[in-house]
């Protein structure tokens, strides 16, 4: 009998995929090696996703207006208690709605009235790490 193919003989191995999850980074960091954008894999692609869903505003993506949250709405709100907890419903919110790869979220915002800004904490899981992720960023308006 005649073999067709010795892909599966000898030496060769089935080689897995080494990363899971890739995105591209926003800031198009120039690879020094290869000359091309770096990307960013698995736990900090997750990482972006959660940032850049927090930051999207409703009708900013084409073809899905609906993915987004009123975020940066509420950086125009007087700076108290009640506009901590919207903001963190809203992050917990998006966040549970449209990024399946994480579970568990815990959000924490933290008023700086000094800067007119907040500093928020995200902790969550991702489905294929063990360890627990956090992610702070401060969300400050522009105007």
């Amino acid at each position: 009998m005649a073999q067709l193919s010795d892909y599966n003989l000898g030496n060769s191995s089935n080689v897995a995929k080494s990363t899971l999850y890739s995105d591209l980074d926003l800031r198009f960091k120039k690879h020094p090696v290869l000359n091309d954008i770096t990307p960013l894999k698995d736990i900090d692609a997750v990482k972006n996703s959660v940032k850049n869903l927090v930051l999207t505003n409703f009708y900013e993506r084409p073809f899905h207006p609906e993915i987004g949250s009123n975020v940066t709405r509420l950086l125009f709100e007087p700076a108290d208690v009640f506009t901590g907890i919207q903001l963190r419903d809203e992050i917990k919110r998006v966040i549970d709605d449209y990024e399946p790869r994480v579970n568990t979220v815990k959000v924490e915002v933290l008023d700086d009235s000094d800067a007119n800004a907040y500093i928020i904490s995200i902790g969550f899981n991702v489905i294929f790490a063990t360890e627990r992720i956090s992610l702070t960023f401060n969300l400050q308006r522009l105007r």
